[in-house]
């Protein structure tokens, strides 16, 4: 291995994308960011404060606690099964009866852990013969209103766009992601061609299948996509493919990475991971001009179950230096959690999120108990809509200025705007309308639809999606607040996101916010909104 020193950018940049953990939601359930402890078999039924907790296979996720003191016999959850029906819990710990999802226990702010049972023990049934089993109904899709809608310039003129570049507070970091202007230093290229190697690598005693192909052509050609419409063509991805197997040294139990309350690339197991990796596949595969690598692990490998991502920011990563001279901007492994396909997750959403964390895109809500917004934004979830919100296209300059219709608030009496969807980039016209309330916050405007890219629920999710920025929250935080019509049902995904109320404005709903009133008028090929304000 070649290795050469180089002067890291500072510590400050390697712990802020160190605590940018992937989304990982149980199926179903609202529940932390955090990867899964591990799996708890309850043999009987029981009762815990009252609360029913059948026999069956639970995922345990931890939040500002560590695993260790959660699981095991003497752990946390196993004490908690042991008390009477209607004991309490121990001091300080409570329930979060009003937590939305799976049963969720804590003993303070951001510390506690939640159950979610994924494989109820059945019970037998006296009946001789077995049942055959029948599929439960499709429920009937909710349709909205539509109606005929050209587009047609705002009734009244834009302000200068540079005044709704809200600036960040309380956080001078240039360095890492940043939640408002002025953007982030991205560490690497988010425009123009890039090139990603996919490299598969096995094991002596773990083979990989011949066909991987099948399981991957899909994932590489939904991410190109996928940048290149988020993007409107700023950004396009290029694929070089490695087409035979790269075998690691060793077993592949000398790979294992432990479950832990720090799993990320603090973790030794998986620095030593990369470092055998890159070293194996330096020897073979031409690196000239690569900017990320995607290692994929045999189907069915058990080795790296949350996987594995870096980027330049870590020594490890930025000091290797390629036969050909060159650095890795990033490299990621997905692990047995991104191979769940059936519970609808992806490899491109996972490579995606962990590519904009470098370019300075911030994570919405870090660890913290999922809120029905968190669906709506990539930057949240890689499960649900699996969507670049509009402001944060803005501060990556993937959304062209003319793409933004700007005016404070202060200003407005009363204003009919139509959006083009964000998804179209066939059409000319504002896609995101950004309303300043303060120095601090801006109300902001735009046109959602579903996408091939989304899991969906059984509601058409298409209209306007009005929300609040607000600066004083930095990265990891709930920087977003949407502004929805009250009485909206919480809904579950088709995929293994946490179920979420739908935010979206229908054609005839109205929302007033701060006495801003918003009226979605017409909703077909565009949106039209009227805005008005006493």
């Amino acid at each position: 291995m070649r290795m050469r020193v180089r002067i890291a950018k500072g510590l400050l940049i390697a712990l802020v994308f160190a605590l940018i953990p992937i989304s990982n939601y149980s199926i179903n359930a609202a529940g932390p960011q955090t990867p899964s402890c591990g799996n708890y078999k309850v043999t009987t039924n029981k009762i815990i404060v009252g609360v029913k907790f059948p026999k069956g296979t639970y995922q345990i996720n931890a939040f500002g606690i560590s695993c260790t003191k959660v699981m095991g016999s003497k752990g946390l959850f196993a004490q908690f099964l042991k008390l009477k029906d209607k004991d309490p819990l121990p001091t300080p710990w409570i329930y979060l009866a009003d937590a939305i999802g799976a049963p969720k226990f804590s003993s303070g702010p951001g510390v506690g852990f939640r159950v979610q049972l994924i494989t109820p023990t059945p019970t037998p049934t006296p009946t001789p013969t077995p049942t055959p089993y029948l599929p439960p109904p499709t429920p009937t899709v909710s349709k909205q209103k539509t109606s005929l809608i050209t587009y047609i310039d705002p009734s009244v003129s834009s302000e200068n766009v540079e005044l709704c570049k809200i600036q960040q507070l309380n956080n001078d970091n240039l360095g890492g992601p940043r939640t408002g202007f002025p953007t982030s230093v991205p560490l690497y290229a988010g425009t123009g061609t890039v090139k990603w190697a996919l490299v598969p690598l096995d094991f002596v005693d773990l083979p990989g299948e011949k066909e991987f192909n099948s399981r991957i052509d899909d994932q590489m050609a939904l991410a190109t996509e996928w940048a290149n419409i988020t993007s409107e063509g700023k950004l396009k991805i290029e694929w070089q493919v490695q087409k035979e197997w790269i075998r690691m040294p060793g077993v592949s139990k000398d790979y294992v990475i432990p479950v832990a309350s720090s799993n990320d690339f603090r973790q030794p197991e998986q620095v030593a991971f990369w470092q055998k990796a890159i070293v194996a596949a330096d020897k073979i595969v031409d690196f000239t001009g690569i900017q990320g690598i995607h290692f994929i692990l045999p189907k069915g490998q058990t080795i790296a179950v949350n996987g594995i991502k870096a980027g330049s920011w870590y020594p490890a990563v930025k000091d290797y230096i390629t036969n050909e001279g060159t650095s890795i901007d990033f490299f990621s492994i997905p692990g047995e959690f991104q191979d769940q396909v059936s519970q609808g997750r992806t490899y491109w959403s996972y490579w995606l999120y962990h590519y904009l964390s470098g370019l300075g895109n911030p994570k919405y809500g870090g660890s913290k108990i999922a809120t029905p917004f968190h669906t709506f934004l990539i930057q949240g979830s890689t499960e649900g809509e699996r969507e670049l919100g509009g402001w944060n296209r803005f501060l990556l300059g993937w959304m062209s200025e003319n793409r933004v219709y700007c005016r404070q608030a202060s200003n407005i009496t009363s204003l009919d705007i139509t959006l083009v969807p964000l998804v179209d980039n066939k059409n000319q016209g504002i896609k995101l309308a950004v309303i300043p309330l303060s120095g601090s916050r801006a109300l902001i405007l735009e046109s959602r639809r579903v996408t091939k890219f989304a899991c969906t629920t059984y509601t058409e999710r298409n209209g306007v999606l009005a929300y609040v920025y607000d600066a004083k929250y930095g990265a990891t935080e709930e920087y977003f607040a949407a502004i929805s019509p009250p009485g909206r049902a919480i809904e579950s995904y088709s995929c293994a996101s946490s179920p979420s109320s739908d935010p979206l404005l229908h054609q005839g709903d109205k929302v007033t916010f701060e006495g801003i009133t918003i009226e979605l008028l017409l909703h077909g090929d565009f949106d039209r909104v009227r805005i008005t304000r006493p």
